[in-house]
């Protein structure tokens, strides 16, 4: 699409598709990426941005804290559903179109990445999960709470670990923002 290459995540229904960047936008710390997920979708065909869904979703999630967290499937592969639901406001960042929202690219939160990983599903491994390159990518939700909420949960390039505990300031060439978006190609 438009010179991008992107990765099939799910059909969400009524002609929505959601799909993710194959490449990480390197350099972006997730404290960046409202400003830099609208700069990228902005620089999108007219054509692509005509498709973009709205959706209702924070540009930086709520908490999950590592501790504790249960890992099913292998080593940070797939957080257990009760690992998650211990964190309930995290639990319900689920990305979907919301037609009171805005149109425009998003980062995948923990839970969707949890929800797309698995046998038969976007990521069915884990090395699958992997940014182009192997490089890592944040995801929106953040790995610590207030006052001062400093790190954030990120797949791991190479072998795909959802990782948490880099400070969101962070940025370099081994990662950075993947962006996402929900499509619908109807007229």
């Amino acid at each position: 699409m438009a010179g991008e290459q992107y990765r099939y995540l799910e059909n969400m229904g009524s002609g929505n598709h959601m799909i993710i960047r194959n490449g990480v936008i390197t350099n972006i710390p997730l404290t960046q990426h409202e400003a830099e997920l609208n700069t990228w979708r902005q620089a999108l065909a007219p054509e692509v941005q005509a498709m973009i869904q709205p959706v209702s979703v924070p540009y930086i999630g709520p908490a999950i804290l590592d501790e504790d967290i249960v890992w099913e499937g292998g080593w940070r592969w797939i957080m257990s559903a009760s690992s998650l639901a211990q964190f309930p406001d995290a639990a319900a960042d689920i990305t979907q179109v919301d037609s009171g929202g805005t149109p425009r690219a998003f980062t995948l939160s923990v839970a969707d990445v949890v929800r797309l990983s698995g046998p038969g599903r976007a990521f069915p491994r884990r090395e699958g999960r992997v940014g182009a390159n192997d490089t890592l990518w944040w995801t929106r939700t953040l790995s610590s709470q207030s006052p001062n909420p400093d790190t954030g949960w990120f797949i791991n390039g190479g072998n795909g670990w959802l990782n948490s505990h880099w400070t969101t300031n962070l940025a370099g060439a081994h990662g950075g923002m993947r962006p996402a978006l929900i499509i619908n190609q109807a007229p």
